[in-house]
């Protein structure tokens, strides 16, 4: 009788403990809270399981859609110059491809600069910036040998919350256009 009496003891005893501490790690960045299992993903915490359910779900990560963030005017630079711009968000990551186009003799008759890349959300509040200095971008070359539109394939470093936010981007430029005398 002592036996089982100490038996229903430890095992109360266990069961007081386990009701005082209500989180248990069961791996990195995931834990048991309640009933429920939850993850730290992207510094969001999101629930990836239920014990209570019947059936186990299996866990997807959401797939990153590609945005086409519409483009920018670039008029203030050259009449009718002009910017687009299309994103994916991927990790931490905003991985984007911005065509500049209407400014094909940037490398002739203009000085050496940047462009920079405001994103901004609904708002109209710039959540967001990266610059790109002129000579990273690419000219896409056409038949006569001369440049058609220039491209830049960059990555930027954000959370998933200002990714969310970002409904449309802006651009700014610091490219001045060379004097009668090359400078």
């Amino acid at each position: 009788m002592n036996i089982k009496l100490t038996h229903i003891f430890a095992l109360l005893m266990v069961a007081l403990s386990s009701c005082a501490n209500n989180n248990t790690q069961i791996a990195e960045n995931t834990f048991i809270h309640g009933d429920k299992i939850y993850k730290l993903i992207d510094n969001e915490l999101r629930e990836i399981g239920d014990l209570n359910a019947k059936e186990i779900k299996k866990f997807e990560i959401s797939k990153p859609k590609q945005r086409d963030l519409g483009s920018a005017s670039l008029s203030f630079v050259k009449k009718g110059a002009y910017t687009t711009l299309k994103a994916l968000y991927r990790g931490n990551y905003l991985y984007y491809t911005l065509k500049v186009q209407g400014l094909n003799d940037l490398r002739d008759n203009y000085q050496p600069g940047r462009i920079t890349v405001e994103f901004i959300d609904e708002f109209g509040f710039i959540l967001h910036s990266t610059e790109i200095p002129v000579s990273d971008l690419t000219a896409i070359v056409g038949d006569d040998g001369k440049p058609t539109e220039f491209v830049y394939n960059g990555k930027t470093e954000m959370s998933t919350e200002i990714n969310a936010a970002i409904k449309s981007y802006d651009v700014t430029a610091g490219i001045r256009r060379k004097s009668f005398y090359g400078y």
